[in-house]
């Protein structure tokens, strides 16, 4: 019969403490990355939004700014007023998008560290692996989407500025002649503002792959 000592049953009460204290860990570390794997997806699907806003208010300001480069004297100072009005909300939606995207970034730095933990309390090898590996392929496209954002953002500054330098000149001066003048930058902006949809469109498809959970 097995008899305990007062520094084997010491023992035993340390081992059980520390068996406990890191299950309590494992749970923990996997509460932890369904937490903020909840809180992505919520701020991904909030970004999506975003930016599906901002595209539908940048073609409404492009087709407004279009309308003022036809314009008449008969309707000029109409036409230039809802190009301001759509521009000032362009502006808007920007900041709204650009938010979001912030928190959704941070929002992904927690995640993936949350998931790097979880893994490594995974006790079986090829279950740690086949996460790990997982990991490792939802954060590269991840690393894309960041890509593609900073590439957005590059052009979407000079773009907005060149918006904002119509917008002044026009009404500093608004007349039919003035707006000669900036025909060519009228249809510039246009140009640039597809260019833009077209890098926004690539970095959407990456966002809606992952909120519907096609990564591979």
């Amino acid at each position: 019969m097995l008899t305990y000592t007062p520094i084997r049953t010491s023992l035993v009460i340390a081992f059980c403490g520390l068996f406990v204290m890191l299950s309590a860990l494992s749970v923990r570390a996997t509460d932890d990355v369904f937490k903020e794997s909840r809180e992505l997806r919520k701020r991904a699907e909030k970004t999506f939004g975003e930016v599906n806003k901002y595209v539908s208010q940048l073609n409404e300001t492009e087709r407004a700014l279009s309308s003022v480069g036809r314009a008449s004297n008969r309707n000029l100072k109409k036409r230039y007023e809802s190009f301001s009005k759509e521009f000032d909300n362009l502006v808007k939606e920007q900041e709204r998008a650009t938010s979001s995207i912030d928190r959704m970034r941070s929002a992904s730095v927690e995640y993936f560290s949350a998931w790097d933990k979880s893994n490594g309390q995974i006790s079986d090898p090829e279950l740690r692996s086949a996460s790990s590996n997982r990991r490792s392929r939802v954060l590269e496209r991840h690393r894309q989407f960041a890509d593609g954002l900073s590439e957005i953002g590059l052009e979407l500054q000079p773009f907005m500025s060149d918006l904002r330098d119509l917008k002044a000149f026009l009404g500093a001066d608004l007349s039919v002649e003035n707006v000669g003048k900036a025909k060519e930058r009228i249809e510039g902006s246009n140009k640039d503002a597809d260019a833009l949809k077209e890098r926004i469109e690539r970095v959407r498809k990456m966002l809606e792959q992952f909120l519907r959970g096609t990564i591979d």
